[in-house]
C-alpha cells in the first residue's frame, strides 16, 4: 500500500466509529459495511505502522 496521509487516517478512523454501529459479528462479511470497515481497518493499520511503530 502507498503511504497514507494524516488526513485520510484521520478519515478512516471516523468513518471505522460510524460503521461500527452498523456492524457487528453477525454481520456477513461480504456486507458492504463490513468489507468498508475492513478497508478502513487496513488504511489504519498501515498509516500507524509506519508512524506510531510500537517498540520491542
Amino acid at each position: 500500500m502507498s503511504k497514507i496521509s494524516k488526513e485520510k487516517y484521520e478519515f478512516a478512523l471516523a468513518r471505522i466509529e460510524e460503521l461500527l454501529l452498523l456492524v457487528d459479528d453477525n454481520t456477513p462479511t461480504n456486507d458492504r459495511n463490513a468489507v468498508e470497515l475492513t478497508l478502513m481497518s487496513d488504511v489504519v493499520i498501515e498509516y500507524e505502522k509506519e508512524h506510531c511503530p510500537i517498540a520491542h
